[in-house]
């Protein structure tokens, strides 16, 4: 029977899942692959169960391994979290922050100031800032916030909004005026896409009834797209050099669009808004250098 008192092996274990192999949890904890694999061995034979499928090429966790992973890891959080807590000087904000965010122009040109921002008025605060795309797990890679743009699966972390931006669908008048016209999202299908995360795209029109009574129309459909790459600066590039149609947000287009070096495809039809939000876990915002953080953003974007 495991011993409570005697955690040996867990801060192992869970390095060797995030970092996917035993020799870089090893050069990340300044200890040798064969001790991280000793380690977990002896913590498998403490439980009595096998925690992970280990072969030369890969390790995959087992069903008590996923388990006993994602418990392991929230408890950590809250260890975490208690020390923060413990040690934190609530008058002068000190320690790190780790952000996950949407990156291109929101990223790095409205985000990374206002980090800046909030870095000069609290000096004692460092943050790791991370511009990857794929959408992290924020409990098991104990991220403090995410910042996320579009639709946001259901979920059991707290998800704030910071604003919003008008999607557009659109391309260079040149090419459109070498292409087959389109008067409708089907048409989409016979033309040259240029799509980022997203290939379904819905569309609503608004119509008035001579009656005055306005009704709406929804329109949705799957793309396969010419060019896939999850960066609104490589999709705005792609359609300025007439490669095809893309969906941008107002904060990537709105100057191409006032300068006519790209135009709207539709008139009527529209996508939703793209909504940012400010997801974090529950837990995390007890932590105050976050809840400063959060809040510092969230009054920013009610301004403005």
């Amino acid at each position: 029977m495991l011993d409570k008192k005697n955690l040996q092996g867990i801060p192992e274990f869970l390095r060797v899942v995030d970092d996917g192999s035993f020799s870089a949890a090893a050069n990340v904890l300044n200890s040798s692959r064969s001790r991280v694999s000793q380690l977990i061995t002896q913590l498998e034979k403490n439980l009595g169960v096998q925690l992970l499928h280990r072969s030369t090429r890969s390790i995959i966790l087992t069903d008590i391994g996923e388990q006993f992973y994602q418990q392991c890891a929230q408890g950590l959080t809250y260890i975490e979290q208690a020390i923060d807590q413990a040690q934190e000087d609530q008058q002068t904000l000190t320690g790190e922050i780790r952000i996950n965010a949407v990156g291109g122009v929101f990223g790095e040109k409205i985000l990374t100031p206002l980090i800046f921002q909030f870095m000069d008025q609290h000096p004692g605060v460092n943050i790791t800032l991370d511009f990857s795309s794929v959408h992290v797990n924020l409990i098991a890679q104990q991220y403090d916030i995410v910042v996320r743009m579009g639709s946001l699966p259901d979920s059991n972390l707290i998800a704030r909004p910071l604003t919003s931006y008008k999607t557009h669908v659109c391309a260079s008048p040149e090419y459109l005026s070498s292409h087959k016209k389109i008067s409708h999202p089907k048409d989409l299908l016979e033309h040259n896409t240029i799509l980022g995360t997203i290939n379904k795209w819905k569309f609503s029109q608004k119509n008035t009834l001579p009656n005055k009574k306005e009704t709406k129309q929804s329109y949705e459909l799957t793309l396969k797209g010419k060019l896939h790459c999850a960066n609104g600066h490589v999709s705005r590039f792609a359609v300025l050099n007439h490669q095809g149609i893309a969906r941008l947000t107002d904060c990537h287009v709105n100057d191409d669009l006032a300068q006519g070096r790209l135009v709207s495809v539709f008139d009527d039809w529209q996508l939703n808004d793209s909504l940012v939000s400010l997801v974090y876990p529950q837990a995390r915002y007890k932590v105050h250098r976050v809840q400063v953080l959060i809040d510092f953003l969230l009054n920013h974007f009610r301004k403005n």
